[in-house]
């Protein structure tokens, strides 16, 4: 088979669309029909308004979910725990007390010196 045999068959092919069977038609079309049995009909009511999400499912939207917001809160929370608990409350925490605290900047002095 030659390319140009290949190019008149794709365009054999493109000029006659394939239709769809008749049994296909008539499951699409009771398909259809058995869900506008179960869809409301007609309009919404005008003296109704359309529910409109609260502050915290708009900040969930954000985040993208309520899973992903419960991960960055609980990232945050952790963060905060990190950041401002001293060793010697950690120490506390894990049920030791022998430690000692320990002392990042033993002399402050070099905040408040010139040059």
């Amino acid at each position: 088979m030659t390319d140009r045999d290949l190019d008149d068959l794709l365009a054999l092919a493109a000029r006659q669309p394939p239709l769809p069977g008749p049994d296909l038609i008539d499951r699409v079309l009771q398909d259809a029909l058995a869900l506008q049995a179960v869809l409301p009909q007609g309009p919404a009511p005008l003296g109704v308004a359309a529910a409109r999400p609260g502050p915290l499912a708009r900040l969930s939207g954000l985040f993208g979910g309520w899973p992903v917001l419960a991960g960055v809160c609980s990232t945050l929370i952790l963060g905060l725990a990190v950041g401002y608990l001293s060793p010697a409350t950690a120490d506390y925490l894990t049920g030791g007390g022998s430690a000692e605290a320990l002392d990042l900047f033993p002399s402050t002095e070099f905040l408040t010196t010139e040059g």
